[in-house]
């Protein structure tokens, strides 16, 4: 692997345990990964917002992807974003809220979630809990989203998530997505759908960023264990899905690590970055 310039690396289910930590281990790797000159990039289905403590973590990363590959950072440089049209938002915020669903939306300033949702409160409690926990506290920008609310005038959303355990409301919910031409959903985590605009994918984010570093697939390594990630394995040469990832993924992989709650990562690029530890 002496030809790689640039690690990938999902989050949910691959850098983080079950315990949504990254490990001291994991992230005594990942800095040596960066001191070796090796650029970082986390890709995940979650908010800018939602991934900022494990980039502190971290010490920093030279790339962000996040919304599923709907916005990239480059430190503080946007190099890409794909936001989803303001009609389309309207037209999925008048059925969410019509249908009485769950749902959060990820705009470009503010983290919306759907009013009287306990599990999205207490989601959002927990997650500026954890990053006290881990010293690197956040205050998260977010409102609740009035069913009476407006529909009108998002022109930053990134991506709607819904949450919704009935699988007849669901199924109704997904065909009514895909009849916007301009939107396609796809699964961001168990039992989440996400609304994206239809050009968006982790793989053209990455196609991105790796226009930006002036590299091909040989020279890229990319971690994963879902179904939102299979589609950056086509940039890679070195696609690496973790021992508790989907079927899919394994099947497309060129390696299978040990799983999240192991260290996988970790594991896998000290062993063949011959990266030594203490």
């Amino acid at each position: 692997m002496s030809d790689i310039k640039l690690v990938v690396c999902d989050l949910d289910g691959t850098l983080l345990n079950d315990e949504k930590m990254i490990t001291p281990y994991t992230a005594s790797v990942m800095k040596k990964v960066r001191e070796m000159g090796i650029a970082v990039c986390l890709a995940s289905g979650r908010d800018e917002q939602m991934m900022s403590i494990y980039e502190k973590q971290l010490g920093g990363c030279e790339y962000m992807l996040s919304d599923n590959g709907a916005l990239v950072r480059s430190k503080e440089r946007v190099i890409y974003c794909n936001f989803l049209e303001e009609e389309d938002v309207a037209s999925l915020l008048t059925y969410l809220n019509g249908h009485q669903m769950t749902f959060m939306m990820y705009s470009a300033e503010v983290m919306y979630f759907s009013e009287g949702s306990e599990k999205l409160q207490k989601r959002i409690n927990n997650y500026e809990a954890l990053s006290q926990k881990v010293g690197c506290p956040v205050k998260l920008k977010v409102r609740e989203f009035l069913r009476s609310g407006s529909a009108e005038g998002y022109k930053t959303a990134a991506k709607i998530v819904a949450y919704e355990e009935n699988e007849a409301v669901m199924e109704a919910y997904k065909k009514f997505v895909d009849g916007l031409i301009n939107v396609h959903h796809e699964p961001t985590g168990y039992g989440l759908l996400g609304a994206f605009q239809s050009r968006v994918s982790k793989k053209t984010a990455l196609e991105t960023i790796m226009q930006d570093m002036g590299i091909g697939k040989e020279n890229v390594c990319v971690f994963g264990d879902y179904e939102n990630d299979l589609s950056m394995f086509a940039c890679a040469d070195y696609r690496i899905c973790m021992g508790n990832g989907v079927q899919a993924l394994k099947d497309a992989a060129s390696s299978v690590t040990l799983s999240n709650n192991d260290d996988g990562v970790a594991r896998y690029l000290e062993k063949e970055l011959g990266i030594m530890t203490k």
